[in-house]
């Protein structure tokens, strides 16, 4: 069962489609429909990749401890991703609610700013 600010393990295909590589998402929404399918954010320990309105959850965080994270992370909030239960393989942690609601609010205002 995967729920809203679990952090899992997801299967993603390299560009070539023969090979999968395990990276760590942020489940945002099981997205409605026939096929359980989540809406998911990209997370990744390249810090240096971070952008305006991304979010990185830090060792020192209290939050860190819950998230199963065992680095340093960035969550990307351009790098969303609607993917198959399937692809989604064995849960790390669980975000807590504060972070997780920053990161809502920095799509939302990334969706409906003018640019």
């Amino acid at each position: 069962m995967r729920r809203r600010r679990d952090i899992v393990l997801a299967r993603f295909p390299f560009t070539d489609q023969q090979q999968t590589k395990l990276r760590p998402v942020l489940v945002l929404a099981e997205v409605p429909g026939a096929y359980r399918d989540f809406l998911v954010m990209f997370a990744s320990s390249q810090l240096t990749q971070a952008l305006p309105g991304d979010i990185v959850l830090a060792p020192a965080d209290a939050a860190f401890a819950a998230s199963g994270l065992k680095v340093a992370t960035v969550f990307k909030i351009g790098k969303i991703s609607t993917i198959s239960v399937d692809l989604l393989v064995g849960q790390l942690g669980v975000l807590e609610k504060r972070t997780f609601d920053a990161l809502v609010a920095a799509l939302v205002h990334l969706l409906v700013s003018p640019g």
